[in-house]
């Protein structure tokens, strides 16, 4: 019995008409909405459960969903149909009547599948059966498996879902790019046309021949809001065969084109109409829409110029994301985050990640947004971005972003990634190739984003090389712009990305780094710095908090997927910031922010158990002679102590179980001041991350980092269980060996052999302090080896003792059962997540930071 999975539902039905973006019904057309009602199973039908679509399933797996649809006697003979769906996450399978229709990988590009003739009938029983799978691997997928700040990997069918019933002759593909001259206002439609003809032998019906069909294509370009005519364009007389395609270029030229632009949306209809010719009688077979504008995009030296003038973008970066409904956002939820990203006094909008919601784009023409558009490559490594099949995965899913969208007026530039490894000529490779795919289609810019600024080699392979930012003091901020200018100083400066995580509940003043008032103070300081560096884009990260799917280390926040970096809170709440931006984006007076009167905590849990353990070994050693005479032995002869500990048990059951605490609490104290001291880094949580691939453990060690008591406490006791099971594995081992060592010895071994780790107890009260100083990390940490190092060798010299086995051999077959367990784990990684890799991105990002 499978139970059901955590669903964020919408359900909401298409909308109707041409603002929806993607396939609009038409009078020739019949749309058969599939939201609503259907059933899905994660068990391979064994279990059903209702679910309503549009939907984001919290869950990663195989999912089938089905429902069933009607088909009325007078459309199937008359109709070709299609399966069309605005975004199905990741990889999926149509079915109709069981009759396989065709996959589609890509969970945010919209697709459409032909239906074979033979799939449908008349009547209620069709069943359209999806079969989806959102599993993502670490190599061959887009996106690849998600890492820290990510977006959610949501799974099923995320967007609208319905069939199109079009004429057997009809439009089936119309592509347009609009060309504008802001010199002498003209413009220019070119269209790419794609006639099909689905034949039925031995139908009765006009709109089906067994010959040639003579067509010809007639375009209207209307006023979007008056409804004037423009301009009209009609092709020569086409024939189009029986089953066959037929592929038109048509220009309409438009003499007096209005621009569109955020001040001016000025926006046009354009009506493609397919036109059966029979004499001089003209029969319309099939009509189609579409929303256009017109505008001129250049890249001039340093700037941006749109229809002839330069232009600076102030834009937010925006998330597909909802507490209430997932990735599946209303289309009313939608227009309110255009509002209020209008309001803002934005001009663009960043769709990170990922392609959006056609509608989405439609609002952006409507309201006077720019967009910047982009397909899913983040964070990935140069040997994956290498890979050929990779690389045609990837160029496959622009061209469906380009081809979908290159009409929409308001997208501005076009994104092949963002922070994957441009450090390594091999990424350089893979931005060329998808700069030169986008181009054959549509002339715009294409970008990609950076965070690599001072090592990064792929700024020649894209026309715009953006900068993502990571979280950095602004001096740090400064330097990075200059130095970036100084590099590139023929390059326009765009920023993709700078934001500061918050405290939603935080108001104590911006003394506080986490309260509201600190996140609006560091958007007034960082912006300021970038209109003094020139920069012609900038975007704030982001518009909202969004969820994804991997714990954040960096903030202690409840829910540990929640990224809160936005200006409005997940559920869209204002917070301090948005009405700062709103004043910075609209010139206007800045309210002074109360400072607060805020001190940095100083976790006394680490001082207090350096203490603990100094106390407790001292005064052991002080007033036990039999401890203290131990002590000294294993320490100064521990040969002998652990000959006399084979031969003669020298050691008492309690006092081994002292010296365990005692180590184990050294331990904890060391682990728990160096992850305190890197709670904020974020390098150090996409590590992190990247190791941990069991997100319950992840959290765990997030609580434990931000609650240095109980996390001491937590790690004490985990340390002492390790230490209990790394003997068992040793007794297993002698067994193997047959020797005579009970499981007290080789437990005594591995606790007095680790001795010397108590004189780390100084270190470890007041490490997460001198780490501080960044000329005393590495040396501090090699200290820590050191001492790890020494104790290893210990236990290995007692177990060769009481084990009377080689010490050599004990030596070099600890070492090697050490690096073969070492080996095999990171080949595992190697081969699954490209650990080398990654490892060479970290370092590339590490060496950017300085």
């Amino acid at each position: 019995m499978q139970s059901q999975v955590p669903v964020l539902e919408s359900g909401h039905p298409t909308l109707r008409g041409l603002d929806v973006g993607y396939q609009p019904e038409s009078p020739t057309r019949t749309r058969i909405d599939l939201s609503g009602e259907w059933q899905y199973s994660t068990n391979d039908g064994g279990d059903w459960y209702p679910v309503r679509i549009p939907a984001s399933m919290d869950y990663v797996g195989r999912m089938i969903f089905k429902r069933t649809v009607t088909i009325s006697d007078s459309l199937l003979p008359a109709s070709s149909f299609k399966f069309v769906s605005f975004g199905a996450n990741h990889d999926c399978e149509v079915y109709v009547n069981d009759v396989y229709v065709g996959r589609h990988i890509g969970g945010y590009t919209s697709f459409e599948l032909d239906i074979p003739d033979d799939a449908l009938q008349v009547g209620s029983e069709n069943t359209v059966k999806v079969v989806v799978t959102n599993v993502l691997t670490g190599r061959t997928t887009i996106p690849i498996r998600k890492e820290v700040w990510g977006w959610r990997n949501y799974g099923g069918l995320i967007r609208d879902v319905f069939l199109v019933a079009t004429p057997r002759t009809w439009i089936d593909q119309l592509h347009t790019r609009t060309v504008f001259d802001p010199a002498s206002g003209s413009g220019r439609v070119d269209l790419n046309v794609v006639v099909a003809n689905k034949t039925v032998p031995g139908a009765d019906s006009v709109l089906v021949t067994s010959g040639l069909t003579p067509v010809m294509l007639s375009i209207d370009l209307l006023d979007r809001f008056s409804g004037a005519l423009v301009a009209q364009l009609a092709s020569g007389p086409l024939e189009v065969s029986p089953n066959k395609n037929l592929p038109a270029r048509l220009e309409l030229p438009v003499p007096n084109a209005k621009a569109w632009s955020p001040d001016h949306p000025e926006l046009y209809l354009l009506r493609a109409t397919l036109l059966r010719v029979d004499g001089k009688t003209r029969t319309r077979l099939d009509e189609t829409t579409q929303n256009i504008g017109f505008s001129d995009v250049r890249i001039s030296g340093r700037d941006l110029v749109v229809n002839g003038e330069r232009t600076t973008l102030r834009g937010v970066v925006w998330q597909e994301d909802s507490p209430v409904y997932g990735a599946s956002l209303t289309y009313e939820q939608m227009e309110k985050d255009v509002v209020l990203i209008k309001s803002l006094g934005a001009n663009a909008i960043r769709f990170a990640f990922h392609p959006p919601h056609p509608y989405m784009l439609n609002l952006c023409a409507r309201y006077g947004l720019y967009a910047l558009e982009e397909i899913p490559v983040w964070n990935v490594a140069a040997e994956v971005l290498a890979d050929d099949a990779y690389q045609s995965l990837a160029e496959t899913m622009a061209r469906e972003m380009v081809e979908r969208d290159q009409s929409k007026p308001a997208v501005i530039a076009w994104g092949v990634g963002t922070e994957f490894d441009s450090a390594d000529d091999r990424a350089a490779q893979f931005v060329r190739r998808l700069r030169n795919a986008i181009h054959a289609l549509d002339p715009r810019p294409v970008y990609y984003g950076t965070s690599m600024a001072q090592n990064d080699v792929c700024a020649s392979a894209a026309d715009i090389t953006a900068l993502v930012v990571p979280p950095v003091d602004l001096k740090t901020f400064r330097r990075i712009l200059s130095d970036w200018k100084k590099a590139n100083p023929s390059k326009p400066l765009w920023v993709l990305g700078y934001g500061k995580e918050v405290d939603q509940q935080n108001r104590n003043g911006y003394s506080d780094p986490m309260s509201q008032e600190a996140q609006a103070r560091f958007f007034l300081q960082y912006y300021g710095a970038l209109k003094e560096a020139g920069a012609s884009a900038s975007f704030i990260s982001s518009f909202a908090d969004w969820r994804g799917d991997r714990p954040v280390l960096t903030v202690d926040e409840a829910d540990r997927t929640i990224a809160p970096l936005g200006l409005v809170s997940e559920r869209r709440d204002r917070r301090l910031a948005y009405e700062m931006v709103r004043s910075l984006y609209n010139d206007e007076k800045i309210t002074a922010l109360p400072a607060g009167s805020h001190r940095p905590g100083f976790p006394i849990a680490h001082v207090l158990t350096g203490l603990f353990v100094i106390i407790l070994v001292g005064y052991q050693y002080g007033y036990n002679r039999r401890f203290s005479e131990g002590f000294k032995r294993a320490l100064l002869r521990s040969y002998n102590f652990f000959a006399d500990l084979r031969d003669l048990r020298t050691v008492s059951a309690f006092h081994t179980l002292l010296l365990a605490g005692a180590i184990s609490l050294t331990a904890a104290g060391l682990t728990s001041s160096v992850l305190y001291h890197y709670r904020t880094d974020h390098i150090f949580d996409a590590v992190l991350t990247f190791f941990i691939l069991w997100d319950p453990l992840k959290e765990q060690i997030i609580w434990v980092t931000w609650h240095p008591f109980g996390g001491i406490i937590a790690l004490t006791g985990a340390y002492f269980l390790a230490g209990i099971v790394l003997a068992l594995l040793i007794k297993i081992v002698g067994m193997i060996l047959r020797t005579r060592a009970t499981l007290f010895h080789v437990y005594s071994v591995s606790v007095w052999g680790a001795a010397p780790l108590i004189f780390l107890s100084p270190l470890a009260m007041s490490l997460f302090k001198i780490m501080e100083n960044p000329a005393y990390i590495v040396p501090s940490l090699a200290i820590v080896a050191a001492f790890l190092l020494w104790s290893i060798m210990r236990i290995l010299k007692g177990l060769s003792v009481v084990f009377e086995a080689n010490a050599l051999r004990t030596y070099l077959g600890g070492l090697v059962l050490l690096l073969v367990t070492c080996g095999g784990i990171g080949a595992y990684y190697d081969s699954a997540y490209a650990l080398g890799s990654y490892l060479s991105l970290i370092l590339h990002l590490v060496r950017n930071l300085g």
